[in-house]
């Protein structure tokens, strides 16, 4: 026999399928510490840990079986898969619901609220994972195919996360989460039940399933599926949005830093940093929209600097997103120590007029870097004369450091 013939034979994987279907409390309690791990990798942003929860899970077995047993029609293998399957629906959320309400961590990471998003590509995951599932369960040895389809169609997240949900009380993640779940465990059931028709394991089921049965199937497939892909239309426009913003930005807006960027409605929200953009600028950038497949939005500018001034909390949230947003490489130890010297030159220079300076390095796209200098004037100093020496003397330091710079003040 051959090992495509050994891979398709049905009386393994009909012995696989029907060993997969346990009701011993071992399989539950695998299941509940998976499950806390889970909760434990969300909580904390781990996806290494949220990937080892996955691959212990046994919870996708009862949904092979009821995909399987509706294929073969057998009742009692339906009956049995769709009650282990609820049993340990309900293992997970209590688990689930448990470690959340006691965890210290109350707030949603990424990781959580990645898992209230459902697209259409979860339910192609779920889909071709469950077909490949059928196959490695079909095999002797089922290798890395069923831990990997585990990782992939991502049971554990999801469910982890209604049970975050329920904890918190935020109905929103509970139902969004929660269809996540459904979508993945229909479509790897139904991907069950299409594989073992086309395999045609005639030896273990007497005919095709009704045809009342295949209609209410397909509609229960349109009726799930419909509210993914309106999800991910929405998701594809927001991306494509936030790609030509991006783009307007880089190319009308080059001389400003934007510290934040945002869609409110039908409104475009910057927070802008640097030179005042007067009434008249910001009607010609409105106009530009146009060209960026924008034009249904308006601009909405926050100037933090009037002038040249700015605050230094602006500052430091400016800094600091710059840092989190760059793709650019960390700052190195050599380029910290080359900004602490000039700003410790600024200081020693200015003792009696200087109160403070702060200075951040941001990665810039066509740019190795670029250092963005705060300083702080003393109460009661001439803010103009000051301002003048100390610009003249930045401008000095940094050309004979090779330092580009962009230079603002404050006085609190």
């Amino acid at each position: 026999m051959n090992g495509e013939d050994q891979l398709l034979r049905s009386d393994i994987i009909d012995r696989n399928v029907r060993q997969s279907l346990n009701l011993s409390w071992i399989n539950f309690a695998v299941l509940f510490c998976a499950v806390i791990i889970a909760c434990v990798g969300l909580n904390m942003d781990s996806v290494a840990v949220i990937i080892g929860a996955m691959l212990i899970s046994p919870i996708m077995d009862p949904i092979i079986g009821m995909g399987y047993g509706v294929a073969v029609r057998d009742s009692s293998m339906l009956k049995k898969a769709v009650s282990v399957f609820l049993i340990e629906i309900v293992v997970g959320l209590i688990a689930a619901t448990i470690y959340f309400a006691l965890s210290p961590i109350k707030d949603a990471s990424e990781q959580l609220l990645a898992r209230t998003q459902p697209a259409i590509w979860d339910v192609l995951i779920a889909f071709f994972g469950g077909f490949a599932g059928i196959i490695g369960s079909a095999k002797k040895e089922p290798g890395n195919i069923l831990p990997g389809v585990a990782i992939a169609t991502a049971l554990i997240p999801p469910l982890s996360t209604v049970g975050y949900g329920l904890s918190q009380f935020k109905r929103s993640i509970v139902f969004s989460a929660g269809y996540l779940f459904l979508i993945n465990s229909f479509f790897i059931a139904l991907a069950t039940m299409i594989g073992t028709l086309i395999f045609n394991f005639r030896k273990n089921r007497a005919s095709g399933i009704p045809l009342k049965n295949q209609v209410m199937i397909v509609v229960a497939a349109i009726i799930i599926t419909i509210p993914s892909l309106i999800s991910a239309s929405t998701l594809v426009k927001q991306t494509y949005n936030e790609t030509q913003l991006t783009n307007f930005i880089e190319k009308e807006m080059s001389d400003e830093y934007i510290v934040n960027k945002q869609f409110d409605g039908n409104k475009i929200k910057l927070v802008v940093m640097g030179a005042n953009i007067s009434s008249a600028q910001l009607k010609k950038l409105d106009k530009k929209l146009n060209g960026y497949q924008l034009g249904d939005y308006k601009l909405q500018l926050n100037q933090l600097s009037k002038g040249n001034y700015l605050s230094v909390n602006d500052f430091k949230q400016y800094v600091a997103n710059e840092k989190n947003s760059s793709s650019q490489p960390t700052t190195t130890t050599d380029d910290e120590s080359e900004l602490l010297s000039f700003k410790n030159k600024i200081t020693n220079k200015f003792p009696e007029t200087i109160d403070k300076v702060y200075i951040g390095e941001l990665a810039q796209k066509n740019k190795t870097g670029e250092a963005l200098i705060l300083v702080q004037f003393k109460q009661g100093q001439d803010s103009d004369t000051a301002e003048q020496q100390v610009s003249d003397y930045v401008k000095s330091a940094a050309k004979k450091q090779d330092l580009e710079y962009t230079l603002h003040f404050t006085q609190e």
